[in-house]
């Protein structure tokens, strides 16, 4: 990696990492579900959340005993940091037998070294595959900032979600796919086949894409760009997450083919999962294909504008005869899509835009890469076009994280209905609020008195430095890198 490469990288990583770490969001159910598993291993050394069981909703019980309802995956990442906030920093185990907390400190940290992390390195994994499809270092910038500040990702990096964990490990699965064979490739390979069975590990959703990348190793085999010996070595890689799901389920629901799917302690959910179907997957419903793709409830292309490219740039995919690299990400894509069409819970509850879709978004990012390759006079529009559709989004993306994040799904109209008046202060919080006006951060935490002395309609300023950081940042980003590229302002 050279000097000026580096600079690109670390600068992205920083600004990602920052920008997350503005936001400390009160929990919800699905959040507290996963810090509960984490928290009971890491304090209590057992599997089961009893005495924590009232942190959420989204909860099993199995022989009198409480557990989370989610796959382990995210919970066992969690662990890490966990340790970390308890052994070095000294923080407070989760206090057992009481009320469900909006916000607990160890939240705050746990959720920025997991999914924070993971989307800041997905941005860099997505950096390098501009850079391997032509990309100047500028334009990768532009790919990796407009994902992570610019689609829902941004909000799911502050929100213990599993849904930027699993979105890291396809993507950084496929990344190792994709470069060429090497000499040594069985490290890579492996490495390959456990990101794409722990993804399903960390939500089972998204089997059907770790598939997909299973599909295009073989089909490298078959093309003999890689020898067939590479495919025993992803299975190997995929059987340790995969043992490592089984081992769960046998010690806390007494079978490795059983899962806290099977045994919700609560109504609604238990309505939808069983123990035949435990997505709760059915026909897809083909009438959710508009409000999925367009529009203020649940459109993926309002919530992440920067996406309209993606279809032009699977064009361009196909036309540079990349083919593999087409197939794989819209495949990808395609089936986080089709899944979410055949899920009864489709609009996915208290979300900021369509939550379930999360996870196709690292895939519908790579064609948008290969777009902004082209250079000359057509690469000067794209490149244009595309920085607008960032800032848009950027701009969404943080009225919606000012304010909470999540909006319930019985909100129709989101944005109108409830953010913007939020943020102008005219609006009193919502019956269902769970936390305060604006979410919790550096700059109302420092001043808090001087920020509460202000009208409801000026409090809005204690995001201001989040945005001057941000563009310090890219300014400083596209000064530096590329000089003549056809991205800078002069």
């Amino acid at each position: 990696m050279d000097r000026s490469w580096f600079r690109a990288w670390f600068g992205v990583f920083v600004i990602l990492m920052g920008s997350y770490a503005y936001f400390w969001h009160s929990r919800d159910w699905n959040t507290a579900s996963r810090l509960m598993l984490t928290y009971a291993i890491v304090d209590q050394g057992r599997l089961s959340i009893d005495g924590l069981e009232n942190q959420t909703g989204d909860r099993a019980r199995y022989q009198g005993h409480y557990y989370s309802d989610k796959l382990p995956g995210y919970p066992f990442l969690a662990v890490v940091p966990d340790l970390v906030c308890r052994k070095v920093f000294g923080m407070a185990p989760h206090p057992l037998n009481g009320p469900a907390l909006a916000h607990w400190p160890t939240d705050y940290w746990v959720t920025l070294a997991t999914s924070g992390l993971f989307t800041a390195l997905s941005a860099l994994v997505l950096m390098e595959v501009a850079r391997d499809l032509g990309c100047s270092a500028r334009r990768a910038v532009l790919v990796a900032l407009a994902y992570g500040l610019a689609t829902p990702a941004y909000v799911y990096a502050t929100l213990a979600y599993g849904h930027q964990a699993s979105a890291f490990a396809l993507l950084a699965s496929f990344a190792l796919l994709a470069r060429p064979s090497a000499r040594r490739d069985a490290p890579r390979v492996f490495a390959a086949g456990f990101l794409a069975a722990f993804a399903a590990v960390i939500e089972l959703q998204v089997g059907p894409v770790s598939a997909i990348l299973g599909f295009y190793l073989i089909g490298q085999c078959l093309a003999r760009t890689r020898r067939f010996d590479a495919v025993v070595f992803f299975g190997l890689g995929a059987l340790i997450p995969s043992l490592a799901l089984l081992l769960y389920n046998a010690l806390a629901f007494g079978g490795p083919l059983d899962m806290g799917y099977f045994h919700h302690a609560t109504a609604q959910f238990a309505r939808v999962h069983s123990r035949d179907n435990p997505l709760g997957l059915r026909s897809p419903d083909w009438g959710l294909v508009i409000p999925l793709l367009w529009g203020r409830y649940r459109g993926l292309l309002f919530y992440a504008p920067i996406v309209a490219l993606a279809l032009p740039g699977w064009i361009e995919l196909a036309r540079q005869k990349r083919f593999g690299v087409a197939a794989v990400s819209l495949l990808a894509a395609l089936a986080v899509f089709a899944v979410n069409l055949s899920y009864p819970e489709w609009t996915g509850g208290w979300s900021t835009g369509p939550r379930l879709l999360v996870p196709l978004l690292p895939f519908a990012m790579i064609p948008v890469a290969a777009l902004l390759a082209i250079g000359g006079r057509s690469g000067m529009w794209i490149g244009g076009l595309a920085l607008l559709l960032t800032l848009a989004g950027a701009l969404l993306m943080l009225l919606f994280q000012g304010v909470g994040a999540r909006l319930p799904q019985d909100v129709a109209d989101p944005l109108i209905d409830v953010v913007v008046p939020l943020w102008r202060g005219r609006a009193e919080l919502p019956g269902w609020w769970t936390g305060e006006r604006f979410a919790r951060n550096p700059a109302r935490l420092l001043a808090g008195d001087w920020l509460r002395g202000l009208p409801v309609a000026w409090r809005w300023i204690q995001f201001l430095p989040l945005v001057i950081f941000q563009a310090v940042g890219v300014v400083w980003l596209m000064w530096e890198e590329d000089p003549g590229s056809d991205l800078r302002v002069d």
